[in-house]
């Protein structure tokens, strides 16, 4: 809460405060001078305790989960007009008396009806609700107790009570001892049918109007026909890799989608569903037979370089939509647009009743999708566009995060100030992005997506500066500014993998050194202690980030002896941070793991590399005083470069382009959705090496399989499990190879590496992800 009235007023919130600390003969005083005029009347029914959960159900009935909300949003409503004031507002589980003269009825629900009638708006899952303010009367209703519960949050968000970050330090409520509204009749409907983001507490949720109608599209079509059902008929079973799969199915089978189909008609004869997921399991892998490829419309995804299989997907959901429909038709279905089914279809009609769920888990998370320069952002404006025009409704599920570095300071400003709009334009209904625990990076974005899903005529910029002024108070001007320049180091840098593999190219130490300016700054102008602790959560975040910034620099220029203690530490502080600032939704502590989302990411991606560095520089003597960064490199389709003599060690690579392997990725270097090989070649001295001594070479982290060439000869790699082995594979996990009999001491030695990503990601990475290193035994 900011003390100072002065300051309440001088924001971009008071546009939209009907609080008044003078008051017009149109307006409804509540409190006057500190002294309450009003009272809340509301029924027994809403302020009733929980009702004992139903047997075999694990959560309560969508209608009593609207009761509950709705009775948590009238204690709000008592308990922000006291805030506001310092006036107890009391509440009254009753109508209010025929003479109530001198009193201001609040009245809420059914009784708002008794007095006004119903919203003129209506929207779908009854969500249209009406305020009225009158003389002596305000009515807050709707069509369903969700509905009133809006109404409720319309009248405090007109009084400028804004909640940004959950836990009680997310909250800015303004202060003045008389409260009035002015006289207005007002109904309305949110602009989406749902909006919401999965972290944050139940009141952070209800107070910013999350919620509606929530579309299923999780993985689940497989488990929808049993183990028994798949024994019966084979025939219903995908052929993944020449094999009958373990989980697929034929999507071409009309008797697979009857078996679904039946599935579910049973389920719903024992209770209403609103929504059902026909999005498959996820993975890359699908039916392979004739019959399934006879349904795909040969349309080509550049971005997983394999033929879309939408329109194949959808011959199944429209079945099972069909079968269900007859009887249902009031069901909505969710289907993923997500992996090699994100494009629009072809083909196909898209059922009435079946919601694509966009989820473009192949396109850039940091900028705008109306930068052309940007990898396929062009194809992502255009499936957006498609899916908007082909089906009745869309759902999207942008990601509110970054795959292998979640940690990094991202407010997303000008990526959804940009993409939000856009998506809204184009038939989106459902804002339901995938989000975490990371209020500390990501506060300005999830704010934003919310309240533009919620009113889609709001202006981003008035938004975002509202957040700015009054969440960090007397510190606004210098936060502003900070997050402003993150946000456009992610949206300026040309570095488009949008991971930590391309961080030395986006956050250099200038870009660090600036950072943490403008953060200083905002710490010093803050005057109250809760301006303190918001800029102190960015402060923490941004500390943690140097510390991860320390360690890519340190891996990259060979000071590796404190890395492993290092990447310990940085596990610890973020779980550290995540318990510390839990209520507030910080720091990717996930209520279902003890570890954060970051450190998981972190130990996978980054720890393993960093741990046998510190091993190799204390166990062994490191030949290359410098890592080896720098290479010739050559993007290669097949296999044919060694045939070529590529890997020799008289080949001419002049001709080739140079590449650091510690600052560029292949996204970086054009090969954004390259999923074949590329040919790394560089020489390097080795120093003469006491007789009987080994010399090993350390490819310190891969994307994919490596083989290895010194002098023209092909090393051999010794793995721990499968003996020894001509190439390495091992997902971002350091290897050494054994190369004392390929290389003369004293003399240069040419190494060749040829690099094949062999699985399938959505960072635009591969090839080497780290620097090489040459040791021998101490």
């Amino acid at each position: 809460m900011i003390p100072p009235l002065r300051f309440i007023l001088s924001s971009l919130a008071v546009l939209f405060l009907f609080a008044k600390s003078v008051s017009t003969a149109a307006d409804v005083i509540l409190v006057q001078d500190g002294t309450p005029k009003a009272k809340i009347y509301v029924s027994p029914r809403v302020m009733a305790d929980n009702e004992p959960p139903v047997r075999g159900q694990s959560a309560p009935a969508e209608p009593e989960k609207q009761r509950q909300r709705l009775r948590e949003s009238v204690k709000d409503l008592s308990v922000y007009l006291e805030k506001i004031s310092g006036a107890p507002i009391e509440i009254v589980t009753a109508a209010p008396a025929k003479d109530n003269s001198g009193t201001v009825s609040l009245v809420v629900g059914e009784l708002a009806v008794e007095a006004f009638g119903p919203p003129a708006k209506t929207a779908p899952f009854k969500q249209g609700f009406r305020l009225v303010v009158a003389p002596g009367k305000v009515g807050m209703l709707g069509e369903s107790d969700l509905a009133t519960s809006y109404a409720i949050y319309e009248v405090l968000d007109r009084l400028g009570c804004r909640w940004y970050m959950p836990g009680e330090w997310g909250e800015v409520i303004p202060q003045t001892k008389t409260i009035a509204l002015t006289a207005t009749d007002f109904s309305s409907a949110p602009g989406t049918i749902y909006r919401g983001i999965w972290y944050g507490d139940e009141a952070y949720k209800r107070r910013n109007r999350h919620g509606g109608l929530l579309l299923s599209a999780g993985h689940a079509l497989e488990g929808y026909v049993t183990d028994a059902q798949r024994a019966a008929h084979p025939e219903w079973v995908a052929e993944v890799g020449g094999k009958p799969s373990k989980r697929r199915l034929k999507w071409s089978d009309p008797a697979v989608a009857d078996a679904i189909g039946d599935f579910w008609l049973d389920r719903l004869g024992k209770g209403p569903v609103n929504s059902i997921s026909l999005s498959p399991d996820d993975g890359i892998d699908f039916d392979e037979s004739k019959a399934d490829k006879a349904i795909d419309a040969g349309d080509f995804d550049t971005t997983s370089q394999a033929v879309s299989l939408t329109d194949r997907l959808l011959v199944i959901c429209n079945r099972v939509v069909a079968r269900i429909g007859t009887k249902y038709p009031d069901v909505l279905y969710g289907m993923l647009a997500y992996g090699p089914t994100t494009r629009p279809p072809v083909r196909e009609k898209v059922a009435s009743n079946l919601v694509p769920q966009i989820a473009p888990i192949t396109y850039s998370r940091a900028h705008p999708m109306t930068m052309d320069e940007v990898p396929d952002n062009k194809e992502l404006r255009q499936l957006i566009e498609g899916w908007g025009k082909t089906a009745k409704m869309t759902s999207v599920y942008f990601y509110a995060w970054f795959l292998a570095e979640p940690s990094a300071p991202n407010p997303m400003i000008a990526k959804w100030s940009t993409d939000v709009p856009f998506v809204l334009r184009n038939n989106c209904q459902f804002w339901q992005p995938e989000t975490t625990a990371n209020f500390e990076t990501s506060m300005h974005g999830l704010y934003l997506g919310c309240r533009l899903a919620w009113n889609p005529a709001l202006k981003p910029a008035d938004i975002i500066a509202e957040l700015n002024t009054g969440f960090y108070g007397h510190a606004a001007k210098e936060m502003t500014a900070y997050w402003n320049y993150i946000d456009e180091v992610w949206v300026g840098v040309p570095e488009y993998s949008g991971c930590g593999f391309g961080y030395l190219r986006r956050w250099t130490p200038e870009r660090m050194a600036r950072s943490r300016q403008l953060l200083n700054d905002g710490m010093v102008a803050c005057r109250t202690p809760v301006e303190v602790q918001r800029v102190k959560i960015a402060d923490e975040s941004l500390e943690l980030f140097e510390h991860f910034m320390k360690m890519r620099h340190d891996q990259a220029e060979g000071r590796w002896t404190k890395l492993a203690a290092d990447a310990d530490y940085w596990r610890a502080r973020i779980s550290y941070l995540g318990e510390k600032y839990k209520a507030q939704s910080c720091f990717t502590l996930m209520p279902w793991s003890p570890a954060t989302l970051s450190g998981g990411y972190f130990h996978q991606f980054y720890q393993n590399s960093y741990v046998e560095e510190s091993r190799v520089a204390k166990e062994y003597q490191i030949l290359t005083p410098q890592p080896v960064r720098e290479f010739r490199y050559m993007a290669a389709a097949d296999k044919a470069g060694e045939a070529q003599g590529w890997s020799g060690a008289t080949f001419d690579d002049s001709a080739w382009k140079t590449t650091d392997v510690c600052v560029d990725t292949w996204s970086t270097l054009g090969y954004h959705a390259w999923f074949k090989s590329m040919w790394y070649r560089t020489s390097v001295k080795i120093p003469a090496v006491p007789k009987g001594k080994k010399i090993m070479l350390m490819l310190t982290s891969t994307d994919g399989s490596a083989k290895v060439f010194v002098n023209g000869q092909p090393m051999t790699y010794a793995d721990p499990k499968k003996g020894a082995r001509d190439e390495f594979e091992g997902y971002c996990t350091p290897a050494s190879f054994d190369i004392t009999d390929a290389v003369k001491p004293g003399a240069s030695a040419q190494i060749s590496i040829f690099c094949t990503r062999t699985d399938f990601n959505e960072l635009g990475t591969g090839g080497l992800l780290g620097p090489v290193a040459i040791y021998r035994e101490k």
